[in-house]
This record gives structure tokens, C-alpha cells and sequence, in this order.
């Protein structure tokens, strides 16, 4: 039952870079991904049941099936031609809580913001069958169907398909990750407290920036494995901004009120993310890129002294 699954999803915890401690910090972790299951079980989120069907507005071919898939397109149609932002869901699966974050997305970005269904058909509030779902659904399979939702998005009118970013959240945001590194390395990533990648011989694959954001007190995510993944950008040469916020946990953005009524960190967080994206679309320097040429000014400086 759902104790197998818990040792199933320890077993399967990223191992740290080899700069971490080697015994400590895997089982911080494990306890961490424990504790944060454990919570959801005991709070579980205020999900709305729906099925895919009712969620998906278009279906998406692939080569071996169809892709259902929330389509969000800005309200206010743009004057220029629409990036592509995938955005890919939490253990959950697709929800009307992604829904409304691809909505608010497209309109914040002027972008084509498409949410698919990576767990081909599924949407579950139930916590063991979330984890089971998350556990059993292959990258290779989802990096194919990413593939096929891109091909499909360049094909829509309105659509500049040469400017492509991967978003997501907890389960989605470690797919997305592996997603640019694996197949899709001129992608910009996003990702929202997700599996990090922590070998730098992978992140070196990119050529695109990467954001990331994570809470201090998320346990499934230690500080010591956030920064792990800075260090394991830095040795790569990705340009990157990774953020911690303070005294918040794993899943910390779970509305899209939250943006609406300004709550911290939440929009601080929301900012951040879209001002990355919006500067990665219009191809203008990213503040990781304005920060390390100042430190660069700085170290020429202090050299001439």
C-alpha cells in the first residue's frame, strides 16, 4: 500500500553531487520526500475532481496516441508572435489549479502557454495513486510528447516556435528539467521546487538559462541540495538564477489568488519567474548575465589594485 510506495520513492531519491556529504544528505533527503508525502496525506490540497476531459480543450497527436492539453492564449491578443511556454503539472496530474496558472501565465507573457496531460489520461486527488502516477511515468515518454506538443505549437498560427521555454511544478519541474537537458537544450527551464539535475556533465548540454525556485524549509529539497545544484550549474556555464525564499516549504504557490492578492513570497517568486521568461522570449540579458558582468567588473577592479 502506500508504505511500499514511500520506500519506493526513497529508492528512487537523486543522489547529491559529490561535493555533499555522502551518507547525511541522501537520507535527508529521503526523509524529506517522506515528510512532504506525509503532509499531503494529512493536508491534502483543495483540489477540484474533474476529469481530463473537461480539463483538456485540445488533443494533440502523437505517435502512438493522442495528447490531451489546456491551450491558454493570452486575452488580449498580442502584436507580435506568441512564444511557447510548456507548462507541466504537478504529481497531481493536470488540474484546474494548472489551468489557471498557464491562464495567468499567457497573459502576463503574451505567450502560448500549453499544459498537457503527462500522465495520458489520468487525474487523481488521491495521494498514493499521485505517487505511484508520478514513479511509473517514464522521461523518455514524456519527452516525446513534449516533442509532439512543440511540433504541433509551431504549427499554430500566430506562433514564433523558435522561442520555447519548460516550466513545472514539483514532479513536473524535475521533467522539465531533464526535458531541455535530454532533448531540448536550446529551451529556457523553469522550474518551481522540482528534482534537480545535479550533474554537470548533463546541465552542460544547455544552451539556455535556467530559474529555479525552492523554500527553505522544503525538506524533500534541502538547502544543501539547492545549492548543490548552483554549484553543479556554475561548473557547467549555465547561466542560471536559483532562489530560495524564506520560512516557506515545498508546493508554497498552490493558487493563483495568491498572485492576485500579492502574498509573499509567492509573488516574489511569480516575478521573478516571469521577468526570467519574459527577458529569455524578447532575447534581452537576463539579470544572471547583468550580475555576473558586474562581478566581473569587480574581480578587473580589485585586480588593479
Amino acid at each position: 500500500g502506500v508504505g511500499m510506495l514511500f520506500l519506493m520513492l526513497l529508492m528512487r531519491t537523486p543522489m547529491p553531487a559529490r561535493a555533499m556529504t555522502p551518507a547525511v544528505i541522501p537520507l535527508r533527503m529521503a526523509l524529506g520526500t517522506a515528510t512532504t508525502l506525509l503532509h499531503h496525506l494529512l493536508e491534502p490540497p483543495q483540489l477540484q475532481s474533474q476529469s481530463i476531459e473537461e480539463l483538456a480543450n485540445v488533443c494533440i497527436p502523437c505517435d502512438d496516441c493522442e495528447i490531451q492539453a489546456f491551450v491558454a492564449r493570452p486575452t488580449v491578443p498580442p502584436t507580435r508572435p506568441m512564444p511557447v511556454l510548456l507548462m507541466i503539472h504537478e504529481f497531481f496530474g493536470l488540474n484546474q489549479g494548472i489551468t489557471a496558472k498557464a491562464q495567468l501565465l499567457a497573459d502576463e507573457l503574451g505567450c502560448l502557454c500549453i499544459a498537457p496531460d503527462t500522465y495520458r489520461g489520468i487525474t487523481t486527488t488521491f495521494i498514493p495513486q499521485a505517487i505511484w502516477l508520478a514513479l511509473t511515468t517514464p522521461q523518455k515518454r514524456v519527452n516525446a510528447d513534449l516533442d509532439a506538443v512543440v511540433e504541433w505549437a509551431t504549427k499554430q498560427a500566430g506562433v514564433d516556435g523558435r522561442k520555447v521555454a519548460a516550466m513545472g511544478f514539483c514532479y513536473g519541474g524535475g521533467k522539465a528539467i531533464r526535458y531541455t537537458t535530454q532533448c531540448r537544450p536550446t529551451a529556457a527551464t523553469a522550474i518551481y521546487y522540482g528534482s534537480p539535475v545535479l550533474d554537470a556533465l548533463e546541465l552542460n548540454k544547455l544552451r539556455a538559462p535556467v530559474c529555479a525556485v525552492y523554500g527553505t524549509n522544503d525538506l524533500q529539497f534541502p538547502q544543501e541540495t539547492v545549492n548543490a545544484f548552483k554549484a553543479a550549474l556554475e561548473e557547467a556555464g549555465v547561466e542560471h538564477e536559483v532562489v530560495s525564499y524564506y520560512g516557506v516549504g515545498h508546493a508554497f504557490w498552490s493558487s493563483v489568488e495568491q498572485i492576485e492578492n500579492e502574498e509573499m513570497p509567492q509573488i516574489a517568486a511569480f516575478r521573478l519567474t516571469t521577468c526570467f521568461l519574459q527577458n529569455f522570449f524578447e532575447g534581452k540579458e537576463s539579470f544572471a548575465a547583468k550580475r555576473a558582468f558586474l562581478e566581473y567588473l569587480l574581480e578587473q577592479d580589485d585586480r588593479s589594485e
